[in-house]
């Protein structure tokens, strides 16, 4: 098991290692961002959409529109990479990360999802002790 890190982009003494609604509102409010999480209900709602059950859904894809910089590198590009909320990894951008030019240069590429496990939290690993065990 790895532990979470510790998101520090809100500053000082507001380190988080969890999503909570506290931490999502205050990150929205940080880079300024429309809080549509809370908008449609919070945590509490996605608690409620998980107990009606879920199936998990793998994909993959590209996007030649801005060519996936929201996921892993700085978007929005008008905007400086310092700003919070604009670097979102280390993809360096430019034509080597356009979809045609991989498409191009790597047409054997591919992707292989194995491994998983479905249990409840802390059932799915040897030597965790099982968190239904101390539910109230």
């Amino acid at each position: 098991v790895v532990p979470n890190s510790e998101a520090t982009i809100l500053g000082r003494g507001q380190s988080h290692n969890s999503v909570t609604d506290d931490f999502c509102d205050a990150q929205k409010t940080k880079f300024g961002d429309i809080n549509d999480f809370a908008a449609k209900g919070g945590m509490k709602a996605m608690g409620e959409a998980l107990d009606r059950g879920m199936v998990l859904v793998l994909s993959l894809w590209d996007d030649t529109q801005v060519n996936m910089l929201w996921l892993d590198s700085a978007y929005p590009t008008d905007q400086p990479p310092r700003k919070p909320g604009v670097l979102r990894g280390p993809c360096p951008g430019g034509a080597d990360s356009e979809p045609s030019f991989l498409r191009e240069n790597f047409p054997q590429a591919k992707v292989e999802y194995s491994r998983f496990k479905v249990g409840e939290i802390g059932s799915t690993y040897a030597g965790a002790r099982r968190a239904a065990e101390n539910l109230v």
